[in-house]
């Protein structure tokens, strides 16, 4: 074994050096801590995100359904200010006629 023993200004240089390393693997350290936590909270987040982003893809489906219902079918009445979808013009027209029998004896 071949030591040598270091001079006191290499040592002396060698301390202010070792120091400063662990100080500085001292903040890397809290530096670490701080970033592993906003990692884990930026993942509650997204978890939290992806659950009400699939409440509100729930919710469009079901705006898309009753619209849907609301504008398919026709009333019969006139689109946009036009004429009766049914194409009748609506003279002389009537869907059913019930008359009382008393109207039916007067009339005959």
């Amino acid at each position: 074994m071949n030591r040598t023993i270091k001079r006191p200004i290499e040592l002396a240089g060698f301390a202010g050096r070792l120091a400063r390393a662990e100080r500085q693997e001292a903040d890397l350290a809290v530096t670490g801590q701080r970033y592993d936590t906003v990692l884990a909270d930026i993942d509650d987040q997204h978890a939290a995100l992806k659950t009400h982003v699939g409440s509100l893809e729930v919710t469009r489906s079901a705006l898309d359904q009753v619209i849907a219902r609301m504008t398919a079918g026709s009333n019969g009445g006139p689109n946009d200010g036009g004429g009766s979808s049914s194409g009748s013009t609506g003279e002389g027209e009537v869907g059913q006629v019930i008359m009382s029998t008393t109207e039916k004896a007067e009339g005959e």
